[in-house]
C-alpha cells in the first residue's frame, strides 16, 4: 500500500482539490474522496463526477493554468483528455502507474461535476 498525492482541477469552478489516496483504490473511490472534500461545491452523486486523466502524449501532466483553458465540448467531454474508468486502481499503467510521483504545478486529474454536462445539454 502506498500512498499517493493527485491533483484534481474541478472544472467550472477554478479550485484544485489534492487528494491523498492509496494507489491500490479504484477510481471510485478516487471519486468519492473528491465529493467528501468539496461536499457544499459538489452537489451530485460521486458516482455521477466524471474524472479526466491529464497525462499528455509526451508524458507530461498539465499545470494549473492549462488545467483553467481545459476546454469542454457540448456534452461535457473534455477534448483530448482521457476519462477515467471508475472500476480501475489508481495503480494502473492506463491512469498513474506503479510508480507515480507528484511533480511540482502538476495538476493530474480534470473532474467535472454532472451538473455542468446538464446545463450545456439545455442548451442546445
Amino acid at each position: 500500500m502506498v500512498e499517493i498525492m493527485i491533483n484534481c482541477a474541478v472544472i467550472g469552478e477554478g479550485s484544485v482539490i489534492s487528494i491523498i489516496i492509496e494507489d491500490w483504490k479504484t477510481v471510485a473511490l478516487l471519486k468519492k474522496a473528491i465529493k467528501d472534500e468539496k461536499p457544499n461545491k459538489i452537489k451530485c452523486d460521486a458516482k455521477d463526477l466524471q474524472l479526466f486523466l491529464t497525462k499528455k502524449g509526451d508524458g507530461k501532466w498539465l499545470d494549473e493554468a492549462a488545467a483553467e483553458a481545459a476546454a469542454l465540448d457540448w456534452r461535457g467531454n473534455s477534448q483530448g483528455f482521457e476519462p477515467m474508468g471508475p472500476s480501475l486502481w489508481l495503480k494502473n499503467a492506463k491512469h498513474f502507474g506503479e510508480n507515480f510521483q507528484p511533480g511540482k504545478d502538476q495538476i493530474h486529474v480534470l473532474v467535472l461535476d454532472s451538473r455542468l454536462q446538464l446545463r450545456c445539454d439545455f442548451r442546445y
